[in-house]
């Protein structure tokens, strides 16, 4: 069978249609699918909250003085009447409130810090989900757990809290109800007469819970992202309000009942920690 001309003509002038036709739906579902996937891929959205971000730092001279930031397992650090080395440091921060300039309080009451210096798994908490806004004096905290959540059963905690047991690195005694607040572990040396040695400082139960409150010049916020700076300042643990000579009789403290070695480090830790301002990146 033979097609004339104009037969001939009509089919291809069918075929360009069809291709056009194809060619227009591909283009449209292209368009249809790049649209769609910005639409359903918005900007994520900025950061928003109360965060805390904790500093270390020693201080070289009698404090105080010229700081520098802590590096565990250095040798050797001053105090007073010892050089240390600091190989372990880990400690909770709960108890957090900000003082209004009218000298109400704004607490947060579950916020829980958690800071393990050697695994160095953060540095930065959220202590909110939204960030204040008003003006602001103070900084209220304290170096442990409130009485009511130290003497709770930890495995109830989820693994995502910093109570559970899993997150904690042994900080929960087996021996005693209540978690260890604080502990500091290390090498002391001292000339005369010499003496070398190992010291362990692990500070808990109700008696060393000690709110502490950093005071600042009247500060507004009105960000949704707010990020306090706080600093510890190692040295004043040794060489604070209570001047501390490491022996083999003042090396290691468990806070059992009567020690007044825990009694000294609790008292000089209560002053160690240091206001250092608001982060000026926040957006």
């Amino acid at each position: 069978m033979f097609l004339n001309e104009t037969a001939i003509f009509n089919l291809l002038a069918m075929n360009c249609l069809a291709i056009n036709k194809i060619q227009s739906l591909g283009f449209g579902i292209f368009l249809f699918l790049m649209l769609g996937c910005r639409s359903k891929s918005p900007e994520p959205p900025a950061s928003t909250g109360l965060f805390l971000q904790l500093g270390h730092v020693y201080e070289m001279g009698p404090p105080p003085g010229a700081a520098v930031p802590l590096v565990l397992n250095q040798s050797w650090l001053p105090t007073t009447l010892n050089q240390i080395e600091i190989n372990h440091c880990q400690y909770y921060l709960t108890g957090f409130a900000l003082q209004r300039s009218d000298s109400s309080w704004l607490e947060f009451p579950d916020a829980v810090a958690y800071a393990d210096l050697e695994r160095q798994l953060q540095y930065s908490w959220k202590i909110s989900d939204t960030a204040p806004s008003g003006t602001f004096i103070a900084f209220r905290l304290a170096v442990g757990i409130d009485s009511l959540r130290n003497h709770s059963d930890p495995a109830l905690w989820p693994v995502s809290n910093p109570l559970s047991l899993l997150n904690s690195a042994h900080m929960h005694w087996n021996w005693n109800t209540g978690y260890i607040f604080f502990k500091l572990e290390g090498q002391y040396q001292r000339t005369d007469p010499p003496l070398n040695g190992g010291f362990s400082y692990h500070l808990g139960g109700d008696t060393y819970y000690r709110p502490m409150t950093l005071r600042f010049p009247p500060t507004t916020l009105n960000k949704v992202l707010e990020t306090m700076k706080v600093e510890l300042r190692m040295r004043q643990f040794f060489d604070g309000g209570h001047t501390h000579w490491i022996t083999d009789s003042s090396s290691f403290s468990h806070a059992s009942l009567g020690d007044r070695v825990a009694e000294k480090l609790a008292s000089n830790l209560s002053g160690a920690f240091a206001w250092k301002g608001m982060l000026s990146t926040n957006p």
